[in-house]
């Protein structure tokens, strides 16, 4: 027998071994045969033996050609299809936050498209998810649209300040201060009251403006100091009405100078002393500076006289 005929007859026998395997071996686990198949055999099959595969399920690209094969066999009113691949980028992608239980299964294949720098994909999605919001969602609260009602200011007298730094941190010392200020030609005191006010207040109490100033940061959150500030002003009220302090002068110590053309403040004559000053008794430095600058200036005129 001569070898082309040898050839031949091997050619057979594996082609024989073939089909009597894919006898064997059912249909949807051979995606190499599914090609020419009707669209819903097709994903009949794909189903198949993604469901049986598990978590094994690995896609092939016999399998991505026979889903693709039935796109145009598709028409109007038919279910599309769940499963498509990208013809173009078919990339591998690599999670690097496996669980332990598909450690060591082989690694799927996603049509996503992976960049190897720049954003990575979740954030591009969310970005365009965002995009897209903004574009055909947003315009449709349009129809919510109320008119804005300004509140009318409050006639209170008291001004709470509070400040922040737009940090997440909000009992930090600077977020937590609360100022309050209040005038106190506001409060509706008599003169009488007044002047327990001032005498009460002490050093928060600005004797120009008239202002009372008192700031709290002794309490974890904003609110819990407005509200002590807010008791606080309370009480001194309440205790300028009810107490008598007419025999006390008003201390003006903490004040001052707010004008710049106030004088100066001048130290009395009667209390210069000019006898009690000390005396100096160590002046054997100055003295042996004062002999060695007159030693040197002799010795410079010498060497220049006649």
């Amino acid at each position: 027998m001569s070898i082309s005929k040898k050839g031949s007859v091997a050619l057979r026998c594996l082609e024989q071994i073939r089909h009597n395997s894919s006898k064997a071996t059912p249909l949807y686990l051979n995606p190499h045969a599914w090609k020419g198949l009707p669209a819903d055999q097709i994903f009949e099959l794909h189903n198949l033996r993604k469901n049986s595969m598990g978590e094994k399920y690995n896609p092939s690209d016999e399998e991505r050609n026979a889903i693709l094969s039935t796109i145009s066999s598709l028409v109007k009113g038919q279910p599309e299809l769940d499963y498509t691949y990208a013809i173009d980028g078919f990339k591998e992608r690599f999670m690097n936050n496996t669980p332990s239980r598909l450690k060591g299964l082989p690694k799927k294949r996603s049509n996503v498209y992976v960049i190897d720098e720049g954003a990575t994909p979740h954030e591009k999605r969310r970005i365009e998810h965002l995009t897209r919001i903004s574009a055909y969602e947003m315009p449709l609260l349009a129809k919510f649209r109320q008119p804005y009602n300004a509140p009318k200011p409050t006639e209170s007298p008291i001004k709470l300040t509070y400040q922040t730094d737009f940090g997440d941190e909000t009992s930090n010392k600077f977020n937590r201060t609360v100022v309050l200020k209040v005038d106190l030609n506001n409060l509706g005191l008599d003169e009488k009251a007044q002047h327990n006010f001032k005498v009460l207040a002490g050093n928060k109490f600005n004797i120009d403006t008239n202002i009372f100033t008192y700031k709290s940061h002794q309490y974890p959150e904003a609110a819990q100091n407005a509200r002590y500030l807010v008791d606080t002003l309370n009480k001194l009220i309440k205790h300028s009405k009810e107490s008598d302090f007419t025999d006390i002068p008003i201390d003006s110590r903490h004040m001052k100078r707010t004008h710049k053309n106030a004088p100066e403040p001048e130290f009395p004559e009667s209390w210069k002393r000019p006898q009690d000053a000390p005396i100096a008794k160590h002046k054997i430095v100055n003295k042996l500076v004062e002999l060695v600058k007159e030693k040197k200036d002799e010795k410079y005129v010498a060497e220049f006289s006649p």
